[in-house]
């Protein structure tokens, strides 16, 4: 039987897993549907050069994807909540970065048109939300 079946499931947790993962899930799927789109997105972040944007824009996506499915079904699951908290504070240093800089553009995250600031708001959540379910499992795990 998986993991996230064999023990009595905690609602608060599986709450925090479908909204991290099937945010996570969202996100890639709407980038690998129109990755140019995705592409000038990353090149308006004015961080990355050629070849390294395509890299990110082919790598990125299914990444992100792969990374939200686990988070829902609780496999390899600390490995992935690393891996998400970790993208989240990259997301988080991206978009300040631009606030830094003075450049006003349209983040491109989650397919929405959100200011930075907001993104910034929602990423910190997501943070958050990571930490407790991270916690939470070593908690668990623990006993």
């Amino acid at each position: 039987m998986p993991v996230w079946l064999e023990s009595k499931v905690d609602p608060i947790e599986l709450l925090f897993r479908l909204i991290v993962g099937g945010i996570f899930i969202f996100a890639g799927y709407n980038k690998l549907i129109d990755l140019q789109a995705f592409e000038l997105a990353v090149r308006n972040y004015s961080i990355f050069n050629d070849p390294w944007v395509a890299i990110l824009v082919m790598i990125l996506p299914p990444f992100e994807l792969l990374v939200g499915l686990l988070i829902v079904l609780r496999t390899l699951y600390m490995g992935s909540l690393v891996l998400v908290i970790s993208l989240t504070l990259t997301f988080i240093f991206a978009l300040c970065s631009l606030l830094l800089r003075d450049i006003n553009i349209e983040c491109g995250c989650l397919g929405l048109s959100n200011s930075i600031e907001l993104q910034i708001l929602i990423d910190i959540t997501i943070l958050g939300v990571c930490v407790y379910l991270f916690k939470s499992f070593r908690k668990t795990a623990g006993n």
